[in-house]
C-alpha cells in the first residue's frame, strides 16, 4: 500500500470513528488544558466561504456545563413539553449533564452581513455558507476528538436556550448558536451503523 493510500486509508477510518455516543462521563481522555487549544486550531483550520471566520465557539466545563443541562436546558424543555413526554425528556438531559463538557458552536451574523455588503453579487448565498461553515467547524472537531478516545453526541436546543446563555455569560448579540457538542469519557458504545444501497445514493456518469 502506498503512502498516499495509507494516508487516505487512515482519514477514512477516523471518519468512520465518529460515531454518537450518548453513555458518558466526566472522566478526562486529555486534560482541558490541552483539549481547549486543540478544538481552537481544529475551528481556526475548517473552511469558510471567502475565509469569513465566521464560527465561533463557547466552552462550559465544570458547573458550567451541568448547570447549562441541569438547569437552562431542564427548564426550557421542561416550559414547552408535554407532561406525559418530559420524563423521557428529563432523562436525556440528566445524561448530557453527566458528560464532562459541552462546546457550543456560534455563527457571527454581523461577519455574514459585513461579507454581505462586502460581496453584493453573493449576498443571498452567504447564510447558506455560513451553515455549511459552522457544520464543518462540528465535523472537524466531533471526528478529532472521536479520534482521541471522546465520546460525542451533537444536540441542538438553541432555539430554547439561547437568550438564556447570551445573558448569563454576556455573549455578543450577533452569535447565533447551531448545535452543542456534547463530550466526556465514553461510558458505552455506538450500536451497529446500517447504510443504504449505493445505488440509491450514488451516480456517475462519463466513466
Amino acid at each position: 500500500m502506498s503512502a498516499t493510500t495509507s494516508t487516505v486509508s487512515n482519514f477514512v477510518s477516523a471518519l468512520a470513528a465518529r460515531r454518537s455516543i450518548y453513555p458518558l462521563s466526566k472522566g478526562a481522555v486529555i486534560p482541558d488544558e490541552k483539549l481547549i487549544p486543540l478544538v481552537q486550531e481544529i475551528v481556526k483550520q475548517s473552511p469558510s466561504s471567502f475565509n469569513s471566520q465566521s464560527s465561533r465557539v463557547v466552552f462550559l466545563l465544570g458547573k458550567d456545563h451541568d448547570e447549562y443541562w441541569n438547569k437552562i436546558v431542564y427548564d426550557a424543555v421542561k416550559g414547552v413539553s408535554p407532561p406525559d413526554q418530559f420524563e423521557g425528556a428529563a432523562k436525556r438531559l440528566a445524561g448530557f449533564a453527566g458528560a464532562r463538557l459541552t462546546i457550543l458552536f456560534y455563527e457571527s451574523e454581523t461577519t455574514v452581513q459585513e461579507f454581505q455588503k462586502k460581496f453584493a453579487i453573493y449576498a443571498d448565498r452567504f447564510p447558506q455558507w455560513s451553515e455549511h461553515a459552522s457544520g464543518m467547524a462540528q465535523i472537524n472537531v466531533w471526528t478529532a476528538l472521536a479520534n482521541e478516545g471522546f465520546g460525542c453526541n451533537l444536540q441542538h436546543y438553541g432555539n430554547l436556550t439561547e437568550e438564556t446563555i447570551a445573558s448569563k455569560w454576556n455573549l455578543p448579540k450577533d452569535w447565533k448558536l447551531k448545535a452543542e457538542l456534547v463530550v466526556g469519557e465514553k461510558a458505552g458504545e455506538a450500536g451497529e451503523k446500517g447504510f443504504m444501497d449505493d445505488s440509491e445514493r450514488f451516480k456517475v456518469f462519463g466513466a
